[in-house]
């Protein structure tokens, strides 16, 4: 399953996103998680430059991967890519749900969240929405976790 988790800033999509990893790992699911970094004017920041992997990314290498014990972390330069083109190039995993934070006009099922009215009837213009939760709204949550556990019924 591929689901999106859009919304204005500060509306609760980091929260949201981070709910429903916990959710799901509750239920031995496997979760990757993208995040489009919505800042149009600036680059993501970059992990410091005095770790060895870094330092070749610094120097000019095109990827750097660094493997731990449990972790792996890549780093890589690349044009500016669809959601379609990060899923298939660079999600490296197999999972059982993608979650995606951002990316509105990709056309993927999608959770809306919004903190008004006016918020809602935006973002109710994009494709795909398939819920809405305003994380205000009492039991938002609840009703948010019954809903996403219909959605992995069935998937285990």
């Amino acid at each position: 399953m591929i689901l999106q988790i859009v919304g204005y800033k500060n509306a609760g999509k980091t929260t949201l996103m981070s709910h429903t990893i916990a959710l799901l790992k509750k239920q031995q699911l496997t979760v990757a998680t993208l995040k489009h970094h919505g800042h149009e004017t600036e680059d993501i920041t970059l992990q410091d430059d005095q770790v060895d992997h870094m330092k070749h990314f610094q120097a000019g290498a095109d990827q750097s991967i660094v493997q731990g014990q449990a972790y792996q972390q890549t780093v890589t330069r690349t044009r500016k890519q669809t959601l379609t083109e990060i899923i298939d190039k660079s999600v490296t995993i197999d999972f059982d749900v993608l979650l995606i934070e951002g990316f509105k006009h990709a056309d993927y099922a999608k959770v809306i969240v919004y903190q008004n009215e006016a918020e809602l009837a935006q973002l109710k213009q994009c494709t795909h929405v398939v819920y809405a939760i305003n994380l205000e709204d009492e039991g938002a949550l609840a009703q948010y976790d019954a809903w996403m556990m219909q959605q992995i019924k069935g998937m285990k």
